[in-house]
Protein backbone atom coordinates (compact mmCIF):
# COMPACT_ATOMS: atom_id res chain seq x y z
CA UNK A 1 0.00 0.00 0.00
CA UNK A 2 1.37 3.41 -0.96
CA UNK A 3 1.79 6.22 1.53
CA UNK A 4 -0.73 8.31 -0.37
CA UNK A 5 -3.39 5.59 -0.23
CA UNK A 6 -2.78 5.10 3.49
CA UNK A 7 -3.24 8.82 4.11
CA UNK A 8 -6.54 8.79 2.20
CA UNK A 9 -7.72 5.84 4.28
CA UNK A 10 -6.79 7.59 7.52
CA UNK A 11 -8.62 10.79 6.52
CA UNK A 12 -11.73 8.79 5.63
CA UNK A 13 -11.60 6.92 8.92
CA UNK A 14 -11.31 10.19 10.86
CA UNK A 15 -14.30 11.65 9.05
CA UNK A 16 -16.49 8.62 9.73
CA UNK A 17 -15.41 8.36 13.35
CA UNK A 18 -15.89 12.05 14.00
CA UNK A 19 -19.37 12.12 12.52
CA UNK A 20 -20.32 8.96 14.42
CA UNK A 21 -19.22 10.37 17.77
CA UNK A 22 -21.05 13.63 17.17
CA UNK A 23 -24.22 11.83 16.10
CA UNK A 24 -24.11 9.73 19.27
CA UNK A 25 -23.71 12.90 21.28
CA UNK A 26 -26.76 14.46 19.66
CA UNK A 27 -28.89 11.37 20.24
CA UNK A 28 -27.91 10.92 23.89
CA UNK A 29 -30.34 8.12 24.63
CA UNK A 30 -32.41 5.31 23.23
CA UNK A 31 -36.14 5.27 22.40
CA UNK A 32 -38.64 3.79 24.81
CA UNK A 33 -40.82 0.83 23.90
CA UNK A 34 -44.34 0.42 25.29
CA UNK A 35 -46.37 -2.77 24.85
CA UNK A 36 -49.99 -2.13 23.89
CA UNK A 37 -52.71 -4.55 25.02
CA UNK A 38 -56.38 -4.56 26.01
CA UNK A 39 -55.79 -2.82 29.33
CA UNK A 40 -58.11 -3.33 32.32
CA UNK A 41 -59.64 -0.08 33.51
CA UNK A 42 -58.80 1.72 30.26
CA UNK A 43 -59.86 -0.32 27.24
CA UNK A 44 -63.58 -0.48 26.47
CA UNK A 45 -63.75 -0.95 22.70
CA UNK A 46 -62.50 -3.29 20.00
CA UNK A 47 -61.13 -6.82 19.98
CA UNK A 48 -59.58 -8.05 23.22
CA UNK A 49 -56.80 -9.88 21.35
CA UNK A 50 -55.53 -6.72 19.63
CA UNK A 51 -51.99 -5.71 20.51
CA UNK A 52 -49.19 -3.45 19.44
CA UNK A 53 -46.01 -1.57 20.26
CA UNK A 54 -45.31 2.12 20.71
CA UNK A 55 -41.74 3.32 20.14
CA UNK A 56 -41.18 6.94 21.04
CA UNK A 57 -38.59 9.48 22.11
CA UNK A 58 -39.44 12.83 23.64
CA UNK A 59 -35.81 13.89 23.10
CA UNK A 60 -36.01 13.25 19.35
CA UNK A 61 -39.71 14.21 19.11
CA UNK A 62 -40.95 11.18 17.21
CA UNK A 63 -43.24 8.18 17.66
CA UNK A 64 -43.74 4.91 15.82
CA UNK A 65 -46.89 2.83 16.33
CA UNK A 66 -47.43 -0.76 15.22
CA UNK A 67 -50.68 -2.66 15.83
CA UNK A 68 -52.20 -5.97 14.79
CA UNK A 69 -55.52 -7.79 15.23
CA UNK A 70 -57.24 -4.38 15.39
CA UNK A 71 -60.05 -4.99 12.94
CA UNK A 72 -61.61 -1.88 11.38
CA UNK A 73 -65.10 -0.99 12.57
CA UNK A 74 -67.80 0.74 10.53
CA UNK A 75 -67.83 4.51 11.02
CA UNK A 76 -64.75 4.48 13.25
CA UNK A 77 -61.22 5.78 12.77
CA UNK A 78 -58.35 5.02 15.16
CA UNK A 79 -56.05 7.60 16.75
CA UNK A 80 -53.03 7.50 19.07
CA UNK A 81 -53.15 9.66 22.23
CA UNK A 82 -50.79 10.41 25.10
CA UNK A 83 -52.55 10.72 28.45
CA UNK A 84 -51.78 11.28 32.12
CA UNK A 85 -49.87 13.91 34.03
CA UNK A 86 -51.06 17.46 34.63
CA UNK A 87 -52.89 18.57 31.53
CA UNK A 88 -55.01 17.48 28.58
CA UNK A 89 -54.36 14.48 26.36
CA UNK A 90 -52.07 14.93 23.34
CA UNK A 91 -52.98 13.65 19.87
CA UNK A 92 -50.04 11.73 18.41
CA UNK A 93 -51.74 10.99 15.10
CA UNK A 94 -54.21 8.92 13.13
CA UNK A 95 -53.72 5.16 12.81
CA UNK A 96 -55.01 3.94 9.42
CA UNK A 97 -55.79 0.29 10.14
CA UNK A 98 -55.84 -2.10 7.17
CA UNK A 99 -58.63 -4.65 6.64
CA UNK A 100 -56.22 -7.27 8.03
CA UNK A 101 -56.10 -5.39 11.34
CA UNK A 102 -52.51 -4.24 10.87
CA UNK A 103 -51.16 -0.69 10.90
CA UNK A 104 -47.79 1.05 11.11
CA UNK A 105 -47.43 4.79 11.70
CA UNK A 106 -44.37 7.01 12.05
CA UNK A 107 -44.91 10.63 13.05
CA UNK A 108 -43.34 13.67 14.68
CA UNK A 109 -44.45 14.84 18.12
CA UNK A 110 -45.03 18.40 17.00
CA UNK A 111 -46.26 20.94 19.54
CA UNK A 112 -45.56 18.76 22.57
CA UNK A 113 -45.33 21.13 25.56
CA UNK A 114 -44.85 18.76 28.52
CA UNK A 115 -43.35 15.37 29.29
CA UNK A 116 -45.26 13.94 32.25
CA UNK A 117 -47.49 11.61 30.22
CA UNK A 118 -47.63 8.02 31.45
CA UNK A 119 -50.24 6.34 29.26
CA UNK A 120 -50.63 5.78 25.52
CA UNK A 121 -54.07 4.89 24.15
CA UNK A 122 -55.35 3.83 20.75
CA UNK A 123 -58.75 5.53 20.74
CA UNK A 124 -61.66 4.88 18.37
CA UNK A 125 -63.29 8.02 17.00
CA UNK A 126 -66.90 7.66 15.93
CA UNK A 127 -68.41 10.01 13.36
CA UNK A 128 -70.35 11.88 16.07
CA UNK A 129 -67.42 12.21 18.52
CA UNK A 130 -66.51 15.71 19.69
CA UNK A 131 -63.53 17.07 17.72
CA UNK A 132 -60.34 18.14 19.50
CA UNK A 133 -60.74 15.76 22.46
CA UNK A 134 -59.84 12.12 23.03
CA UNK A 135 -62.79 9.84 22.16
CA UNK A 136 -64.57 7.95 24.93
CA UNK A 137 -64.05 4.65 23.12
CA UNK A 138 -60.57 3.32 23.87
CA UNK A 139 -58.94 0.22 22.46
CA UNK A 140 -55.47 -1.08 23.33
CA UNK A 141 -53.20 0.93 25.62
CA UNK A 142 -49.92 0.83 27.51
CA UNK A 143 -48.44 2.53 30.58
CA UNK A 144 -44.88 3.87 30.80
CA UNK A 145 -42.62 6.08 32.89
CA UNK A 146 -40.25 8.74 31.58
CA UNK A 147 -37.37 9.33 33.98
CA UNK A 148 -36.22 12.90 34.70
CA UNK A 149 -38.59 14.40 32.17
CA UNK A 150 -39.40 18.10 32.71
CA UNK A 151 -42.98 19.34 32.91
CA UNK A 152 -42.50 21.93 30.21
CA UNK A 153 -40.35 22.48 27.15
CA UNK A 154 -37.64 25.11 26.81
CA UNK A 155 -39.74 26.95 24.26
CA UNK A 156 -43.11 26.61 22.61
CA UNK A 157 -43.08 23.70 20.19
CA UNK A 158 -39.70 22.44 21.43
CA UNK A 159 -40.06 18.72 22.08
CA UNK A 160 -36.58 18.22 23.54
CA UNK A 161 -36.49 18.01 27.35
CA UNK A 162 -33.82 19.96 29.23
CA UNK A 163 -32.64 16.74 30.92
CA UNK A 164 -32.76 13.52 28.93
CA UNK A 165 -33.43 10.15 30.58
CA UNK A 166 -30.35 8.39 32.00
CA UNK A 167 -29.10 5.75 29.59
CA UNK A 168 -26.02 4.48 31.41
CA UNK A 169 -23.67 6.84 29.59
CA UNK A 170 -21.82 9.76 31.13
CA UNK A 171 -23.29 13.19 30.44
CA UNK A 172 -22.06 14.76 27.25
CA UNK A 173 -22.03 18.31 28.60
CA UNK A 174 -22.36 21.40 26.45
CA UNK A 175 -21.92 21.65 22.69
CA UNK A 176 -18.29 22.66 23.22
CA UNK A 177 -17.82 19.59 25.39
CA UNK A 178 -19.11 17.38 22.60
CA UNK A 179 -16.75 19.00 20.12
CA UNK A 180 -13.84 18.52 22.53
CA UNK A 181 -14.65 14.84 22.95
CA UNK A 182 -14.85 14.35 19.19
CA UNK A 183 -11.52 16.15 18.76
CA UNK A 184 -9.84 13.97 21.39
CA UNK A 185 -11.03 10.75 19.75
CA UNK A 186 -10.07 11.75 16.23
CA UNK A 187 -6.76 13.15 17.49
CA UNK A 188 -5.91 9.79 19.03
CA UNK A 189 -6.57 8.04 15.74
CA UNK A 190 -4.44 10.60 13.93
CA UNK A 191 -1.51 9.98 16.29
CA UNK A 192 -1.83 6.23 15.76
CA UNK A 193 -1.85 6.73 11.99
CA UNK A 194 1.22 8.96 12.24
CA UNK A 195 3.02 6.24 14.14
CA UNK A 196 2.20 3.69 11.43
CA UNK A 197 3.47 6.01 8.70
CA UNK A 198 6.67 6.68 10.62
CA UNK A 199 7.31 2.97 11.10
CA UNK A 200 6.82 2.30 7.39
CA UNK A 201 9.22 5.10 6.50
CA UNK A 202 11.93 3.78 8.83
CA UNK A 203 11.64 0.29 7.37
CA UNK A 204 12.05 1.66 3.87
CA UNK A 205 15.10 3.71 4.85
CA UNK A 206 16.74 0.70 6.53
CA UNK A 207 16.57 -1.40 3.36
Amino acid sequence: MSRRMLLIGVIGMLAVLGSGVYSAARANGVPQLVKLTYLDGVSNFGPADAEGVLEFSFAEAYARIEVKNLKPAAGVTYEGWLMGGEGPAFLVGKIPVQPSGVATVETKLEGLARFDYNLFVVAARAENAAPGAIPAQKSIAGRFTVIDSPKSAKAAGDARPRTLPETGQAELGTEWGRIFRTTMVTGGVALAAFGVLRTIRRRRESR
